[in-house]
């Protein structure tokens, strides 16, 4: 199920409303396991649903009660009460996982300011305490069938990706989680590092006189000690690793720094470094497919769109 339909733009809160449903992450501990991996209006889920340890389906859908006040629930910033509307008239659907023992409400555009999006923060909380799950979202009775809250077919800057919300009958969602993780949202070859955030990366190597060994820091700190490629490029295999730290919204720096280049003279031996692809809470970092033939750093960057 994509998040992009929505992601909340930085129109949607320079306006003061959010006139689509959200997209949201909720934590790998509440993600429904491989018996009951999504719900409709999800067609599937991803390739990491057998590790989840919880038990709300990708693509459920979240609400605040139309009866809520949500003048009366502690709400302070116009960015904070956009959000919590939003939530009552169209709902969040699950669109991904965001790590242990975490619940992301919103993915924000980049170019959103930094003063939108603490304002964002200081509302949180009161969102939080006071959305629910929708238990009876279905294709017969999308967002639990009933009287729309909202027209069904709003103006809006976004593709609206299902009907509004209703009063539906509700199962409280507790947050945050109380079990944590054990092995986040992939089974990785090497995890590295501690934190919510949990940033993937695809590695291979051409081998020579031994495997390619190399480092990785995000923002200037390197993370974890000097690691090892075993998966050869030219198999079309990778080694899968997990690097994780509470690292916030915005720009995020990564190096991989390649330490023993080596070369016999021909390209059958020549030992080098490959990083294959990387993914930011499942969402694909399109300038992380870098080649390094020789000893030295290379950079990509992420962008951290979670609040």
């Amino acid at each position: 199920m994509s998040l992009m339909g929505g992601v909340v733009q930085k129109a949607d809160l320079d306006a003061g409303h959010i006139d689509h449903a959200v997209a949201m992450a909720i934590s790998t501990t509440q993600a429904g396991s491989a018996k009951t991996p999504y719900v409709w209006p999800a067609t599937t889920a991803d390739s990491f649903s057998g590790s989840y340890s919880g038990s709300i389906p990708l693509g459920s859908l979240f609400a605040i009660p139309k009866d809520v006040d949500l003048t009366k629930i502690g709400i302070t910033t116009a960015e904070g009460m956009a959000l919590a509307k939003a939530y009552q008239n169209y709902g969040g659907y699950v669109t991904d996982t965001a790590g242990p023992n975490t619940l992301q409400l919103a993915y924000l555009e980049k170019g959103v300011s930094q003063s939108q999006v603490d304002n964002l923060f200081k509302d949180m909380a009161a969102i939080r305490s006071h959305i629910e799950l929708v238990t009876n979202n279905t294709a017969a009775t999308p967002a639990g069938g009933g009287d729309h809250s909202v027209p069904s077919t709003p103006t809006t800057t976004t593709p609206v990706t299902t009907a509004p919300v209703t009063t539906p009958s509700t199962t409280p969602v507790t947050t945050p989680v109380a079990a944590p993780s054990t092995g986040g949202t992939a089974q990785p070859s090497v995890s590295l590092g501690s934190g919510s955030d949990q940033l993937l990366l695809k590695i291979s190597q051409d081998a020579y006189n031994g495997n390619a060994q190399y480092t990785i820091s995000v923002d200037g700190k390197q993370i974890g000690g000097v690691q090892t490629a075993k998966s050869l490029h030219s198999a079309g295999q990778s080694d899968l690793i997990s690097v994780r730290g509470d690292w916030g919204q915005g720009d995020h720096d990564v190096v991989v720094k390649f330490l023993n280049d080596a070369w016999g003279g021909t390209d059958a031996k020549d030992r080098n470094l490959y990083v294959d692809s990387a993914s930011y809470h499942g969402q694909d970092v399109p300038s992380a497919h870098i080649t390094l033939a020789d000893n030295g750093a290379k950079h990509f960057t992420f962008h951290d769109y979670l609040v």
